[in-house]
């Protein structure tokens, strides 16, 4: 049997990766937690398959060492073996472990991309450091109608994009939770809080997130809203393995 070339090239790849994770850290750790992110947010824009690698500080008043990051990757072996491998990543995961930073163990979700955008070519701060994160969680009632629900999702995050940059949001990402079967995440990060609270406000939102994705509405079992000020990272760059082209993925290093 013979296959073109084009053929192949059109064949579907694997979806990128991502990883919401929420560190609860040990009671006034915050700067401590910063000073190691600084180092591990450097190792990180080298990482092959690395894109984003976004951090923040929980601002809805309960944990205020808390920290919200977003983790990306072209593929899934990019975050399970290439992140931890680095000196620098087990450095300060030692440093974390001897000075005792954390109050829990990780909260981690893990995703496959499912749709939107986590930056637009029309924004002139698509890589700010600063902007302001909302992570959205749906549990659908059943796993056989969470697609519907990431439709739904979809259909916001378009919807989004085809407004004006101007609107004050820079990513609109759509999550599909790998390990729990009834879950998806939008993932949100606006220019401020205000221009979070007014896309709040606008209809797409509403006749979406308020209406079709009710908790224990038609759909959706329940909700959960995170939100974070975001102070340090890179979003959506393009990973090293894409920039050199034919690769093969080893480990979390390239060779080609």
């Amino acid at each position: 049997m013979s296959v073109s070339m084009s053929a192949i090239a059109q064949q579907p790849s694997t979806p990128q990766f991502y990883v919401v994770a929420r560190v609860v850290g040990s009671k006034g750790s915050f700067k401590r937690w910063s000073e190691l992110l600084v180092h591990l947010c450097g190792v990180s824009a080298t990482e092959p398959q690395g894109n984003s690698y976004y951090w923040g500080q929980d601002v809805d008043g309960r944990e205020p060492d808390t920290l919200w990051g977003l983790e990306g990757y072209s593929h899934a072996i990019g975050f399970f073996t290439g992140h931890p491998s680095s000196q620098v990543f087990q450095a300060q995961m030692s440093l974390v472990d001897s000075e005792r930073l954390l109050a829990e163990d990780y909260d981690l979700h893990h995703y496959d991309l499912a749709g939107g955008f986590l930056s637009r070519s029309d924004d002139e701060g698509k890589n700010r450091k600063d902007g302001f994160v909302a992570v959205l969680h749906f549990w659908a009632k059943e796993r056989q109608v969470r697609e519907v629900l990431v439709g739904w999702l979809n259909v916001l995050a378009r919807k989004t994009r085809e407004e004006d940059a101007g609107n004050g949001v820079q990513s609109c990402a759509v999550l599909r939770e790998c390990n729990d079967l009834r879950m998806a995440t939008l993932w949100l990060r606006t220019t401020s809080k205000a221009a979070f609270e007014k896309f709040q406000t606008c209809a797409s939102y509403k006749a979406i997130v308020d209406d079709e994705l009710e908790a224990d509405g038609k759909l959706v079992e329940r909700t959960e809203m995170h939100r974070s000020q975001a102070f340090i990272g890179h979003i959506d760059k393009t990973p090293l393995v894409e920039q050199l082209g034919t690769h093969e993925i080893n480990f979390g290093r390239v060779k080609g």
